[in-house]
């Protein structure tokens, strides 16, 4: 639910803070305080579009914070799957700002994310219906998501699209193996040609590097062989070393090995390493021995193994094992064009099988949908009946089309506004109040399917009174009964409803107009409605019809 909003320099508003609670909440005050203006600031803050003249007068840039708690389930996935973590508690802060150049940032928990981030989680936190905002309502992609969630068609839709999974997959398979022969011919030669060059080649993991390595060594054999017959020569073959020393020592110690105690253990190590160091020796001298071929022969056919190696990974891959793992992928192409004949045939035959069952699975769907969208169409004309729209007719559209992910069913929710007329789009026909009051009569219907936790509905009462608007108002509250409703008002009716009331005015400070709000008590709140009643001075009277509407919650 939205927990609290922050909004900063736009329009008339220099800075308010106002804070939430579940259930119905209004918005009352006089035409202009600025009571749509806070509605707007909340679409701002989840992406709805904004002109630089929203923000105030004289400042360089606006702000709104909105504070989000308790998200459902279906929310949070959204979050997840768009990247947003909520933070340690589950909650959600958005940011917005606005410039004067038309410039700003979105933030979500304090990291920068585009706005089109914003704009696909926010139709999971917040619903706003009003003259000006029906988007939900208008769009014909959103109808189908609707009746789906009301009819509770999970299952026929799991079916058929597991179903039309497989079936696109095999179409796309077919689309692959079906090519004119002349591209077959051309696509052949092509993958003869590079495999035959690949194979041609022989090469071998790691070959690339063992060549490497011995044009190295080759490059530097004399000073191989210099250090090399210097270690020999130190370690073990000329005068002076070190084994020659160790003989020397070995012979001493056995002069005096009758006096010195453990001397035998002494011989017996010293030589272990002469016998090591001549090992290393005999070791270090096999690396001139190796070198038996020429050295500019061996450089020229290690360049030209090499030179062969380079131009094949210039065009399959950036090493060995990638020019390999090409064959393979090409030896397996033209395996299936050389087959495809084959290929198709069978491919043709699985789609065969596969068409009726997912004809069956369609028509489940649409069946399924088809007896949903009447009882939908029953339970909201009930709604606008009781609404006092007794004229309008609601119907679902269900139109055939061709197969997609959600099926092969073309929704539209359409509407009849006058007896005779025929139906038609809502955006054609329906007005900004009627829209508003046709919205809140679908979520009414589909309340226990709907997961967004707050509602907020712009003047729902534009071209009604009396007890249409009390009508509306108890709507209102019953939709609020597991959710966020806020309503901005200029009735009596539904304002006397709420659990909650706000009152916007605005003032004048230094030449300056602002908007303030404040959450009317009990005592307020009485005053206020009576107001509402009045239209110009607050009578006793007045204020015990008030107190009349307040405490009786019923029609």
């Amino acid at each position: 639910m939205l927990s609290s909003v922050h909004i900063e320099n736009i329009a008339l508003i220099t800075s308010l803070n106002i804070d939430f609670q579940k259930g119905f909440s209004v918005f009352t005050g006089e035409t202009g305080a600025g009571k749509s203006i806070i509605i707007d600031s909340i679409g701002f803050a989840l992406g709805n579009r904004a002109d630089r003249d929203l923000i105030r007068s004289g400042e360089e840039s606006a702000a709104v914070e909105a504070f989000f708690c308790d998200l459902s389930d279906e929310t949070l996935k959204k979050c997840a799957e768009c990247g947003i973590e909520p933070d340690e508690d589950g909650n959600i802060f958005i940011r917005r700002t606005l410039n004067t150049d038309g410039k700003g940032s979105v933030r979500i928990n304090g990291r920068q994310v585009p706005i089109s981030i914003l704009r696909e989680i926010s139709g999971y936190l917040v619903n706003i219906h009003g003259q000006h905002h029906n988007g939900e309502l208008l769009n014909p992609d959103k109808h189908i998501d609707i009746l789906d969630a009301f009819g509770e068609t999970e299952k026929e839709l799991s079916e058929y699209r597991e179903i039309y999974s497989e079936y696109t997959a095999l179409c796309k398979k077919l689309s692959s193996l079906e090519m004119d022969e002349k591209e077959k011919k051309r696509r052949i030669d092509i993958l003869k040609f590079q495999t035959d060059e690949i194979k041609k080649a022989k090469l071998k993991n790691g070959e690339e590097e063992d060549l490497t390595f011995e044009k190295n060594k080759i490059r530097n054999v004399e000073k191989i062989s210099k250090s090399v017959n210097t270690a020999y020569d130190s370690l073990y073959g000329g005068n002076g070393s070190v084994t020659e020393k160790i003989d020397r020592a070995v012979n001493a110690v056995k002069a005096v090995s009758d006096i010195i105690p453990n001397a035998d253990d002494y011989l017996e190590q010293l030589e272990d390493f002469k016998y090591r160091i001549m090992d290393i020796a005999e070791l270090l001298y096999e690396n001139i021995d190796g070198i038996d071929e020429d050295p500019d022969t061996a450089l020229d056919r290690i360049e030209s193994r090499l030179d062969v190696i380079t131009k094949l990974k210039m065009k399959y891959g950036s090493d060995i094992a990638q020019i390999l793992e090409y064959l393979k992928t090409c030896e397996a192409e033209l395996s299936e064009i050389e087959l495809s004949d084959v290929i198709a045939d069978e491919t043709k035959a699985k789609l065969a099988d596969i068409t009726p069952r997912l004809e069956n699975a369609a028509k489940k769907l649409t069946a399924k949908r088809t007896e949903c969208g009447k009882k939908l169409s029953s339970l909201i004309i009930e709604e606008l009946k009781f609404l006092d729209m007794n004229g309008v007719k609601f119907a679902v559209g269900i139109k055939p089309q061709e197969y997609s992910s959600n099926g092969a069913d073309s929704i539209e929710f359409l509407v009849s506004t006058n007896a005779g007329e025929p139906f038609k789009s809502l955006s054609k026909t329906a007005s900004g109040g009627e829209l508003a009051r046709l919205m809140l009569a679908i979520k009414c219907v589909i309340a226990e399917k709907d997961s967004v936790e707050t509602m907020i509905f712009d003047e729902v009462d534009t071209g009604v009174s009396g007890k249409t608007s009390r009508k509306l108002g108890l709507k209102l509250l019953q939709i609020s009964g597991d959710r966020e409703v806020l309503c901005v008002t200029h009735s009596a009716q539904i304002a006397s409803l709420a659990d909650s009331h706000f009152y916007v005015s605005k003032s004048e400070k230094n030449g300056r107009t602002s908007t303030s709000i404040t959450e009317l008590t009990d005592t307020e709140r009485v005053d206020e409605v009576a107001r509402i009643i009045s239209g110009i001075g607050v009578t006793d009277s007045a204020r015990e019809a008030a107190r009349e509407l307040i405490n009786n919650k019923t029609f």
